[in-house]
C-alpha cells in the first residue's frame, strides 16, 4: 500500500474535503500535476478544471474546482480555491446555458472578454465534471 498524506481543500463556505489520500491529479496553472506523499515543498496556482482524488483502497472521486492556489508540504496539502464541486452537486443544464450564454458574450464588444472567458471556462469544467471526463 502506498504511502498517505491529509489533503485538506477550504472554500469560502468551509472545509470541502479533509482527508488522508494516496494522491491528486490537479490542473494547474502551467499543466496538470499529481501530488503524492513526500511530495517537495511547492507553493502554485490552481486553474479552473477537474481533479481527482486516489484513496489507499485504489478508489477514487472526482470533482470540480474553480481556481485557487495549492500548498503542497511532504504530509500535507491545502488547496484555497473560489469553489469545489462534486458532480453530484452539479446542474449540467445550467452549466450548458453558461457555456451558451459565455459563449455568446465573446463574440460581443459590449461585454468584458475576460469575464466571459472566466465563465465559459468555468462552464466547461462543471461540464466535465458531471459528464466524467
Amino acid at each position: 500500500m502506498a504511502e498517505t498524506f491529509r489533503l485538506k481543500i477550504i472554500a469560502p463556505t468551509g472545509i470541502f474535503f479533509d482527508d488522508d489520500i494516496e494522491r491528486i491529479v490537479i490542473r494547474g496553472t502551467e499543466g496538470e500535476f499529481a501530488v503524492l506523499a513526500e511530495h517537495t515543498p511547492l507553493t502554485t496556482s490552481v486553474a479552473i478544471g477537474t481533479f481527482n482524488i486516489i484513496f489507499g483502497d485504489k478508489k477514487s472521486k472526482s470533482g470540480t474546482l474553480l481556481g485557487g492556489v495549492a500548498t503542497i508540504n511532504p504530509r500535507e496539502t491545502i488547496i484555497l480555491t473560489d469553489a469545489a464541486e462534486w458532480p453530484e452537486e452539479i446542474d449540467l443544464k445550467r452549466a450548458q446555458e453558461a457555456k451558451e450564454r459565455a459563449l455568446q458574450r465573446l463574440k460581443d464588444d459590449k461585454y468584458d472578454a475576460a469575464r466571459a472567458q472566466a465563465a465559459l471556462e468555468r462552464a466547461i469544467a462543471r461540464i466535465n465534471s458531471k459528464e466524467g471526463l
